[in-house]
């Protein structure tokens, strides 16, 4: 199974050491007399006397992401399972117990996820069993970690400089960024105190640590892959500064990361693959930089720190009631408490953040609704407590990756839940469900003749569109916040252009719960069949004409009537949410379908959270509203 690395030899790997580095005398003297055994042990001398372990473990320590165990499972338990070996990625367990050697190119999934794979390379696993070493000084999860790294080092040879960097089954680009920038500094600087950690091992993992540098500046990629391999390159050049290299390597990351920033945040704050989940994992790669970076006493260049404040606090202005944030974009219901209590450190006179970490006691932030009006995003709120009513417009440009069909879509909560959601995340598979889920078939928008929108087969993002406003419209007055938007572009399979806006009214306060109210409006050249499509995650208590009541939210339209699709496998999947990104990690949901045939149509939608009776209805062109107490609102 041996293949058998690391590929570097002894006199490269010494060549690319700084010999003349303060305590690397030995190993200088064996090198120049062609000694590398004795070099080699030298080596594993200077690098125990040199890691500073006192300033790296005054970095809090962060659990891997992606570490997947089995149910109810303890770290320690998980310790045992790996000692045979058997090891879990992404939720899917494979025994290697019969040859006692995880097979790290393997794929046991039913249908060949590439993630199983992948994510196996991350290395999450050792991380936890440093971690468990650090925390107990049993040797035996030292030895055990160990030798699962010596494993894979041996097993995974790096590839030629010429192989891209999303190719290979465990050298992508991505993977190396990971392991360098976030689990095997930390498998280094626990495991390096143990009796295991001999010169042989320590000269491997080190080979293999400059591999990882020159496979990063070889075959680096774009987006956020690029955040997370310079993140993996400026941890190597600062904590390991006895290459002769890793004053280049330094000034080779610091240059792309203070690029990226530029070039990924819309001026708004929000990344541009638009996505909740990659949003975050950006910002994690920079904060993992700067935890480094200053707990070595080094500079992080000027100009960084001010777009990442307003890029971490726009996850405020986006958090729903319960703290998380919505799931969009190949997104995820990231707690926002937890994500900013790592990065307190970075920004620690900024009062928003203070005020979530202070469990949102004091005083709440001035602004209620909001828009991102580059990157596309209007947010509603009637205030900032756990019971407050919230929703969100996604008139976003379609984004740089990860994106979904979900243009205008609709979500909101209530009731200390999200009650009109959409489809979420799922497995980044080929599967039915995955298919759906990227599809505006499993959004809170409008589906022409049966079919979505269809931006990703002709889209190009281009650097520039970065400083493009979105188009979208927001206002806000007298308690009542307004956003519309628009999508004029391809739905798939259908030849006539069509235009297709949608404007948004949150009522705030007018009656015991604020409410949406949402007029629809299409038109093309031909007549078209057009499906507005409202996913409802609750019960549902009665369907009858335009009426649809569930017991937390209600649904009415004007001059129109529902049909309600649950679990729907064929001839379209329809009726589903996502609960994670496992496989099979789904469940059935509520549909309502309104439809309207012609050239042009237009829906009117009620959406409230209480039993008052509220009236809306067209008024000379324009929408008004019937409040319960007889006022009329006038929504313009």
């Amino acid at each position: 199974m041996e293949n058998i690395g690391p590929v570097t030899d002894d006199r490269t790997f010494f060549g690319s050491l700084d010999l003349s580095f303060e305590g690397m005398e030995a190993v200088r003297s064996h090198v120049l007399s062609g000694d590398y055994a004795s070099a080699r042990t030298a080596f594993a001398q200077f690098i125990d006397g040199f890691l500073d372990r006192k300033r790296f473990f005054s970095i809090q320590y962060e659990r891997p992401e992606n570490l997947y165990k089995l149910p109810g499972e303890s770290d320690e338990e998980a310790a045992v399972r790996l000692n045979r070996p058997v090891m879990v990625s992404v939720g899917i367990p494979s025994d290697f117990s019969s040859t006692g050697v995880v097979d790290w190119f393997s794929n046991p999934t039913e249908n060949g996820y590439e993630e199983w794979t992948w994510q196996l390379s991350r290395h999450n696993e050792i991380k936890m069993l440093a971690h468990l070493y650090h925390e107990t000084g049993k040797e035996e999860y030292a030895h055990l970690g160990l030798s699962l790294l010596s494993s894979w080092i041996r097993q995974a040879v790096a590839p030629s400089k010429n192989v891209k960097g999303n190719e290979t089954l465990c050298w992508r680009t991505i993977e190396c960024g990971i392991r360098m920038g976030g689990n095997w500094p930390y498998i280094v600087f626990a495991f390096s105190s143990s009796r295991y950690f001999t010169a042989s091992v320590a000269v491997d993992i080190f080979k293999s640590i400059y591999e990882h540098a020159n496979r990063i500046i070889d075959a680096h990629m774009q987006g956020n892959w690029l955040v997370m391999e310079m993140n993996g390159l400026e941890h190597i050049a600062i904590l390991y500064p006895f290459f002769r290299d890793s004053g280049k390597w330094r000034k080779i990351a610091d240059g792309f990361l203070c690029a990226e920033l530029s070039r990924q945040i819309y001026p708004d704050g929000f990344q541009y693959e638009l996505s909740t989940n990659y949003h975050e994992v950006v910002l994690n790669n920079y904060r993992r930089f700067f935890d480094v970076a200053t707990a070595f006493g080094k500079k992080v260049p000027a100009g960084i720190m001010e777009i990442l404040r307003k890029a971490t606090e726009a996850t405020v202005d986006m958090m729903m009631p319960d703290g998380r944030l919505p799931d969009i974009n190949d997104g995820a219901l990231l707690d926002v408490r937890t994500s900013l209590e790592e990065k307190r450190r970075m920004f620690p006179d900024s009062g928003k953040i203070s005020w979530v970490l202070s469990d949102r006691k004091g005083k709440a932030p001035d602004e209620l609704s909001v828009a991102f009006p580059y990157s596309g995003f209007a947010v509603f709120r009637d205030g900032w407590g756990t019971d407050a009513v919230w929703g969100m417009l996604d008139a976003a440009p379609f984004g740089k990756a990860h994106q979904h069909e979900d243009k205008l879509s609709l979500l909101a909560y209530a009731h200390s839940r999200l009650l009109l959601a959409e489809g979420g995340n799922y497995a980044y598979d080929d599967s039915p469900m995955r298919r759906y889920i990227l599809s505006s078939r499993s959004h809170n928008t409008i589906l022409v003749d049966g079919k979505g929108q269809d931006r990703r087969s002709s889209y190009l993002w281009k650097d520039e569109d970065i400083e493009k406003l979105s188009g979208m419209e927001f206002s806000s007055e007298n308690g009542i916040d307004r956003a519309k938007g628009f999508y004029s572009e391809a739905y798939d399979g259908i030849a006539d252009s069509i235009a297709i806006s949608r404007t948004v009214w949150f009522v705030r306060g007018a009656s015991p719960s604020s409410f949406f109210v949402v007029l629809d409006e299409a038109e093309g050249s031909m007549d078209h069949v057009y499906s507005l499509l409202w996913h409802v995650d609750d019960e549902l208590v009665s369907l009858e004409d335009g009426i649809a009541r569930f017991e937390n939210i209600s649904f009415e339209s004007f001059e129109s009537s529902y049909a309600l699709v649950r679990g729907q496998e064929d001839p379209e999947v329809q009726g589903f949410i996502a609960t994670g990104t496992k496989q099979g990690s789904y469940r059935k949901v509520n549909t309502l379908v309104d439809s309207a045939a012609g050239r042009k149509v237009r829906f009117l939608t009620l959406i409230k959270f209480d039993d008052e009776k509220i009236k809306v209805d067209f008024d000379g062109g324009g929408v008004s509203v019937r409040l319960p107490d007889g006022r009329i609102l006038a929504l313009n």
